[in-house]
């Protein structure tokens, strides 16, 4: 529940307005890494090619959210 939460936390924050679009940009392109069927490493590689999924995307995720912190949209 908790990680269900998050995500709708995130998409919030992508829909919301006052969101700058470096914030919005850097949110689409985890969310677009994470469906495209293109990869770093592909996904067939034993572990790995998850690995470089989750790594890729939190590392996104990251960035956005402190971004918008630094703007302060995560406090409303």
């Amino acid at each position: 529940m908790r990680t269900w939460n998050r995500i709708k936390s995130w998409v919030s924050l992508l829909l919301r307005r006052e969101t700058p679009w470096t914030v919005k940009a850097i949110l689409g392109a985890a969310i677009v890494y994470l469906l495209s069927p293109v990869d770093l490493i592909p996904d067939w590689i034993l572990g790995f090619g998850l690995l470089d999924d989750l790594t890729i995307v939190s590392l996104l995720v990251a960035l956005a959210l402190k971004m918008a912190q630094k703007n302060e949209l995560t406090h409303k």
